[in-house]
């Protein structure tokens, strides 16, 4: 539609998002970045002290090296870096504005979208584009525990700071490298820590945590229960189920459910993708990232629906070259 004066618009302003942005502006597209939050809000609610399992090598973005001062990167560390990313790249970004509706349009030219929802202040806003990226992560809807007192205030799905918990009791819930690292901080901080996993012992985890959370709980510094769920939560206790049946009460003042986390696909649904009912994944082509409605596409872990070990920052900091293969197959090119 020549109308248009923007060839592509991205939601999402994460790593994904952000790499897509600066190789199809790279290649001449006219583009432009919307997040509901601030930009890289999804890293924003990592935790504060986080470290990551790659090296910066792995999760640096398109077109610019990552310089930091050990081998692998902190939050911080990449927080400055994809500010820095997004200075150099001169890439457009519109925060505070969420997107609520992708609808397909149509002209004797070619196919187009008319993008709407609200900023910040309430205020309406609609964009056309050419194409539609969609890059909003997976870590939108937590899986919840389904549990009576699940809504109180002492319940979080996110971790990001051990300083109000030194001192208190807190319950880690999960068996994965977030519940372990979370738990080992607390710890460290002063909280007094148990873990409650489902299953028979943790995931494997990064190589760093495994012997220092078996020692922590082998020591009984952490206490841990395994192949235990929990079905109660009070204001000052909690009560688990072993898989046998046995029933205890905890003492509790803090619940910290690192449970994982699903993606908010209602956003394609609504525009006419296909999202598989089991797993979340939307419908789209493995090479090219074009989900079945035409000149919408998606990028980053969002992929991938509910298999949060299947895309990382490491193997979608390269979704743009896809989407660019896809939209350079279509008969009418938007840059040509």
């Amino acid at each position: 539609m020549t109308s248009s004066n923007l060839d592509v618009l991205i939601i999402g302003s994460g790593p994904a998002g952000i790499a897509v942005g600066a190789t199809l502006q790279q290649a001449g597209f006219t583009v432009a970045i919307y997040d509901k939050g601030a930009m890289a809000e999804a890293v924003t609610q990592w935790p504060i002290y986080m470290e990551f399992f790659s090296t910066a090598h792995n999760v640096e973005l398109p077109g610019m090296p990552l310089i930091i001062t050990h081998e692998k990167p902190t939050r911080e560390e990449y927080l400055n870096y994809m500010r820095r990313y997004v200075q150099e790249k001169n890439l457009h970004i519109i925060t505070g504005h969420t997107v609520e509706k992708i609808e397909k349009v149509l002209s004797a030219a070619e196919p187009a979208f008319l993008v709407s929802g609200t900023d910040e202040w309430g205020t309406p806003f609609r964009r056309e584009t050419r194409y539609v990226v969609v890059a909003t992560g997976a870590y939108e809807i937590p899986k919840k525990l389904d549990v009576p007192g699940e809504q109180l205030h002492k319940v979080t799905h996110y971790y990001k700071e051990v300083h109000p918990y030194a001192g208190r009791d807190v319950i880690v819930v999960g068996g994965r490298n977030g519940a372990a690292e979370a738990a080992l901080l607390l710890y460290r901080a002063g909280a007094r820590v148990t873990i409650v996993y489902r299953g028979a012992a943790m995931q494997p985890l990064k190589w760093w945590l495994q012997p220092d959370l078996d020692n922590r709980i082998a020591n009984g510094e952490i206490k841990a229960h395994f192949d235990s769920t929990i079905i109660e939560i009070t204001p000052h206790a909690v009560e688990i189920e072993s898989s046998n049946g046995h029933r205890q009460k905890i003492k509790n003042e803090f619940v910290i459910a690192m449970t994982g986390y699903r993606p908010e696909t209602s956003l394609l649904s609504e525009a006419g993708v296909h999202i598989d009912p089991e797993t979340n994944r939307p419908s789209i082509d493995s090479k090219t990232l074009e989900t079945n409605v035409s000149g919408l596409f998606v990028a980053g872990v969002i992929a991938a629906g509910d298999i949060s070990n299947e895309i990382f920052i490491e193997n979608s900091r390269t979704h743009g070259l896809n989407i660019l293969r896809g939209i350079d197959q279509k008969p009418a090119v938007a840059n040509a």
